[in-house]
């Protein structure tokens, strides 16, 4: 998430609220949505299948209900939090390969821990 504050612009990770400090891992989606690394890893091992159609934080595709996603389940208040951002599980993966070809990031991607949705 993008916002204006005192003149500024300030990006955070829409999942938890988060603000970037130009040394924090993200990576963006569409309209300006951003994801943190730390998000991701949380997102990774505690995907849901939705109870009701979504439309994704990121990609921004609508999804039918029993698709897998992640809600951050206490992110703290914060002006940069969406406080309903789903995440699909193709963006989940999506992230976590473009973390994993980021060489300044600590994070290694193992697809076959996880599988594609079918």
């Amino acid at each position: 998430m993008q916002r204006n504050e005192n003149g500024g612009i300030i990006i955070s990770c829409d999942f938890c609220g988060t603000d970037w400090d130009e040394e924090l891992s993200m990576i963006e989606g569409h309209k300006g949505s951003v994801l943190c690394l730390a998000c991701l890893t949380q997102a990774l091992d505690n995907t849901q299948p939705a109870e009701d159609t979504f439309q994704c934080t990121l990609c921004l595709s609508g999804h039918p209900a029993d698709t897998k996603r992640w809600l951050h389940p206490d992110a703290k208040p914060s002006p940069g939090r969406n406080p309903d951002a789903p995440l699909c599980w193709d963006c989940i993966r999506l992230a976590a390969k473009g973390f994993h070809k980021d060489s300044d990031v600590e994070f290694r991607w193992d697809s076959s821990k996880y599988p594609k949705q079918v």
